[in-house]
Order: C-alpha cells, then sequence, then structure tokens
C-alpha cells in the first residue's frame, strides 16, 4: 500500500524538471518579483512571488495556483500581461514543489491555498473582493475549494477537470482506479459553494483533460463566461495572446479599477 501511495503522489504532483530555487531567484530578480515564504498552518513553508502593478489606488491582485507539473517559470507572460494592465501577482509552490517544504498531497494543498490567501488578505492587506483566483489544471481543483470557502471577487478555471476520479477513469479504464484513488480533488462538488463571478477557459485539443471537462465545470457552475479556444492543446498557453482581452475584460468586470486608478 505505501510504494501505491507513492506512485499514485508521483503520477498526480510530478513536479517540473529543471527547475531549482536558484533558478526561480535569478529569475525572479530578473522580473522584479519578490520572493515569499508563506507559512501553512501545519508548519511548512511555501515558496511563491509577489510581482506589484504600478497603481494610483486600491491594490488588486490576481492570486494564482499552477498545474501539477509547472512552476511560477512558465506563467511570466501571463504575469506580465496582469502587470500591464494593473493587476498584482501572486503565485506560491506546492509543499513539496522547488523552493517549499513538505510532501504533497490533496489535504496538503488546499492547507497552501488556504496559506496563500491569508498572505494576500493579512501581509498583503487586500480587499477579499478585489482578489480574483486564478486555477490552471490541477490548480483549478486547488482554486474552486478556495472559491467555495472565502469571498473573492472572482475564479477563474483554466484546463481543469471536473474531478481527479472522472480523469483518472477516461485514461485508465480497465482499472478499478476511482476506488483506490487518493488524491480525489472533486471539483465539480464545490459547484453550489462559489458565489464569485466565474471564468471557464479551456483549449479544444487538450489530450490531457478533455475539452468536456470545461464544458461541463461551466454548465455545473453557471459561469458567466466560457472560453473554448480551436487547436489548443494542455500545455499551450491559453490565455495569453489572441484571447488575452477576453481574460482581461473578464477579470475587469468582475473587479473593475477604482475611479482613482482609472483618472
Amino acid at each position: 500500500m505505501g510504494l501505491f501511495s507513492e506512485f499514485q503522489r508521483q503520477m498526480v504532483f510530478p513536479g517540473p524538471q529543471g527547475v531549482d530555487e536558484s533558478l526561480l531567484s535569478n529569475v525572479a530578480a530578473q522580473v522584479g518579483a519578490t520572493e515569499l515564504r508563506v507559512p501553512t498552518e501545519d508548519g511548512e513553508t511555501l515558496y511563491g512571488w509577489h510581482r506589484a502593478a504600478v497603481r494610483t489606488g486600491p491594490r488588486r491582485v490576481l492570486l494564482y495556483f499552477h498545474g501539477n507539473a509547472s512552476s511560477l517559470l512558465a506563467q511570466v507572460e501571463l504575469q506580465n500581461l496582469l502587470l500591464s494592465e494593473g493587476w498584482d501577482f501572486v503565485g506560491i509552490h506546492y509543499r513539496g514543489y522547488p523552493g517549499s517544504t513538505g510532501v504533497p498531497g490533496e489535504a496538503g494543498l488546499h492547507k497552501d491555498a488556504t496559506a496563500a490567501w491569508q498572505w494576500v488578505t493579512g501581509e498583503l492587506r487586500a480587499d477579499p473582493g478585489r482578489i480574483a483566483i486564478h486555477g490552471r489544471s490541477l490548480g483549478g481543483g486547488v482554486a474552486a475549494q478556495l472559491a467555495a470557502r472565502v469571498s473573492a471577487g472572482a475564479l477563474v478555471l483554466e484546463s481543469t477537470f471536473t474531478s481527479v476520479v472522472d480523469l483518472a477513469k477516461e485514461h485508465y479504464r480497465w482499472l478499478p482506479i476511482g476506488r483506490v484513488l487518493e488524491h480525489r480533488f472533486m471539483t465539480r462538488d464545490f459547484a453550489g459553494q462559489v458565489s464569485c463571478p466565474l471564468l471557464v477557459a479551456h483549449g479544444a485539443a487538450d489530450s490531457i483533460i478533455d475539452v468536456h471537462h470545461g464544458k461541463e465545470l461551466a454548465r455545473m457552475f453557471h459561469a458567466e463566461q466560457y472560453i473554448e479556444v480551436p487547436r489548443i492543446d494542455h500545455n499551450d498557453m491559453l490565455l495569453v495572446g489572441l484571447i488575452a482581452t477576453r481574460y482581461v475584460d473578464f477579470l475587469e468586470g468582475a473587479i473593475p479599477a477604482a475611479r482613482s486608478e482609472l483618472e
């Protein structure tokens, strides 16, 4: 059972390849990110970035949760887009990921999300209603549960599954895997508990998390917007480039800039 648990952990939380804390620090210096050390309630310390936008009014923050094989380095283009529109960016690495202590697991990742939220609302003193939560892939499962527990201003689910159970059954049809999964991430179970505006975005050619997951999430959560992008696979950049305007417009509509920021 111990070996099987470890196998599951490696499958669900493979981590990024070729990323270490030295590389993270070097890139953070290049892009002007402040490196964070965020404590969790159970004694872990999470590595993260805060990139502050130039602003004149109340702070708006995009709190970002990455995918299972990703890191902060993969989203620099998205971060730059947000900063150009007056949004702060805050992202953390889950426990067990580069720079963070601990071992990843579903319960632990939800504690990590809570710690990140508390840092943004506490240390950064951001108004909860001016925080947008954005989760990509596995991060969508983290983001949805957090959004069900806090009073955020908006939620974005990008390339996210209805649940890891549903996804595993599709990829391993010959195994009774649904009964033995330890890390289930039941995103769909939080559909009735999220009250903030929601954007669901998915690539139509996603070969890892099929696009029907995005369609189902948009239906179940009664999303304000659903964006489906042709010819985009799971690891392609989704919310930058041609559809960046729709992403930014959603955020701006959910959490408008204060009057002093517009003048």
